[in-house]
């Protein structure tokens, strides 16, 4: 893989190009896809975003989301689009399995593939171009750095400006996590004197609740944490019949790891979920514990230091036992 700068030729002539992201795009995802959708069309091109799967619906409201292909309900005319796509953009995901369905697709496309990631240990092999920077705080931000870095910076607009800040902010918790870094805060210094409303965006993100969602959050809350005090360890289970009872969407599980945290004295924070296909690991941490070498090595996974995921085909019940036998390995690492 070639640095990402190598790409810049190629975008000087009009090209038929591809953005596509992971599964499930969160904010990050679906705003550093978005955002570089807006630059590449400024520049001529004729784009197409494609997402491998649906979104939260919390995100419909982005400048271009209407735009968006799901593969998923659109495969003929999205495997079209790739073959006949001169670039491929893969962002915010560091291995192809990530794409779902659209894995092989993109492994046997004929075309030049270019990789923007913030994600530990990428497949390289399958990229012509990219980056792969663990130190940025989001993908958001490394596209912000890519039409910064271009000769187009100029073309930086407000719908780019606030997808940019939707991943900037969900990323970073709001600007709490340790990756907010000056730079994270002087690039919303340029976008905010551009004129982005930060509010707008904070508030469709995080202000349109459904009452079946806060309402399984509460559950969740009052009957599904469980707290390890031994290990500084906080775990959330939840049931399949919760999300039938709350009848909970794309993205409305968003965020709920978060709240493991925010408990006094815990380190580790885990969420289970019981989907349809699999269950589904959230894990967070405080300080040295890595939850990516945490989730690669027990739960299929991976992810950033203080923030990973995994998954298992294994039972709820088998999924917690194995956690909490394996937490007695970390015993001392977690006191």
């Amino acid at each position: 893989m070639q640095e990402v700068q190598g790409i810049y030729p190629f975008l000087e002539q009009k090209r038929e190009i591809v953005i596509t992201t992971h599964q499930k795009p969160d904010g990050d995802a679906m705003g550093s896809s978005l955002a570089l959708f807006h630059f590449l069309n400024a520049l001529g091109h004729h784009v197409t975003v494609i997402s491998p799967t649906n979104w939260a619906n919390f995100l419909d409201w982005m400048p271009g989301c209407d735009k968006v292909i799901d593969f998923e309900k659109n495969r003929e005319p999205a495997k079209d689009t790739i073959n006949k796509a001169d670039i491929i953009f893969c962002l915010d995901f560091n291995i192809m399995h990530r794409t779902k369905n659209m894995e092989q697709l993109l492994l046997d496309a004929q075309c030049i593939k270019v990789l923007i990631d913030h994600h530990q240990q990428p497949q390289e092999e399958a990229f012509s171009y990219g980056i792969s920077d663990v130190a940025k705080s989001s993908t958001c931000e490394m596209v912000y750095d890519f039409i910064m870095q271009s000769a187009h910076a100029d073309k930086l607009n407000l719908d780019m400006a606030a997808c940019i800040y939707t991943g900037l902010m969900t990323d970073t918790g709001s600007f709490r996590f340790p990756s907010t870094t000056a730079s994270v805060h002087r690039a919303v210094a340029h976008l905010k004197d551009l004129g982005l409303d930060h509010c707008a965006v904070h508030d469709n993100i995080y202000d349109h609740l459904s009452e079946g969602r806060l309402r399984f959050i509460g559950n969740a809350l009052l009957n599904r944490l469980e707290v390890l005090y031994e290990y500084n360890t906080a775990l959330m289970v939840i049931p399949k019949r919760d999300l039938i009872r709350y009848e909970i969407k794309t993205g409305d599980t968003e965020g709920l790891v978060n709240f493991l945290l925010t408990i006094e004295g815990m380190k580790l924070g885990a969420l289970l979920i019981d989907r349809d296909e699999e269950r589904k690991w959230s894990f967070r941490s405080k300080g040295d514990f890595d939850v990516n070498i945490f989730a690669r090595t027990y739960f299929e996974g991976g992810g950033h230091k203080n923030a990973a995921g995994g998954r298992s085909s294994e039972s709820l019940e088998n999924n917690v036992r194995k956690f909490k036998t394996v937490l007695e390995k970390y015993e001392n690492q977690l006191q």
